[in-house]
């Protein structure tokens, strides 16, 4: 495939068109794949950031290529891939957001940065290879998911329910750096409890191999404010309620 591929701007005519036409809709193709894992998920930069950025990779790479060959000058694959590579990354970094404790859009940046791989190889004519990337990236993305979901279960959490007016995550952040606890993910949800108080549900993630001595200290620090209502752990014994 690549052989043939490669032959097409070979070829008088409509060559170099052919060639382009074809790398550019197989990258469109290839991390449209990705990129609607993410669109499925939610994420910001969804189908059509993925497939934009790789096709227009790709068509960069083509035509400098031949751009390059066309004027008889030195060709340095490297030099356009950076360039590339250093655009891409304006982009992921805007798909990162920092949420209190947690953050958020390393995925999406990561399945951006390796579509803009997948464009690069395409635009090169190295489409097979392209395929085996695509293959292999979509592969780990769809199944680490299963994984990740296990070693959640497997982590120790904490469930939490305290007043809505009270800063629960700011004092749940400064306690976590003070006990040097790593917080793998936080979740919130707002509701009106039986009582009638406006509350938020609160649902701490630690790191799969966290001190258990450390989290005991994290409840009991918790346990005695009087904003928060109730507090329970899994894997941990006691809690407080009111």
């Amino acid at each position: 495939m690549d052989e043939w591929l490669l032959s097409l701007p070979e070829k008088a005519g409509w060559g170099i068109a052919v060639f382009i036409l074809l790398t550019t809709l197989a990258s469109g193709i290839l991390s449209g794949i990705l990129g609607l894992e993410r669109e499925i998920r939610g994420q910001s930069a969804g189908l059509r950031t993925h497939v934009l950025l790789a096709v227009g990779a790709s068509l960069m790479m083509s035509i400098s290529i031949y751009a390059i060959r066309a004027t008889g000058a030195s060709f340095d694959a490297s030099r356009i891939g950076a360039g590339v590579v250093s655009g891409i990354g304006f982009l992921c970094a805007g798909c990162i957001i920092r949420n209190g404790i947690t953050v958020k859009g390393l995925t999406t940046s990561a399945t951006l940065w390796i579509c803009g791989g997948i464009g690069l190889a395409c635009g090169a004519g190295f489409v097979l290879e392209a395929i085996i990337a695509t293959a292999v990236s979509f592969f780990f993305l769809i199944g680490l998911v299963f994984f990740e979901k296990f070693l959640d279960k497997k982590a120790p959490s904490i469930h939490l329910v305290s007043d809505y007016e009270f800063s629960i995550l700011s004092f749940v952040h400064q306690k976590a750096d003070d006990l040097h606890l790593v917080i793998k993910d936080i979740r919130s949800d707002n509701r009106v409890d039986d009582k009638g108080r406006n509350v938020v549900d609160v649902t701490i993630i630690f790191a799969f191999k966290s001190s258990s001595f450390a989290i005991a200290e994290f409840m009991e620090s918790l346990s005695g404010l009087d904003k928060v209502y109730s507090i329970t752990g899994s894997k941990f014994e006691g809690g407080k309620s009111r």
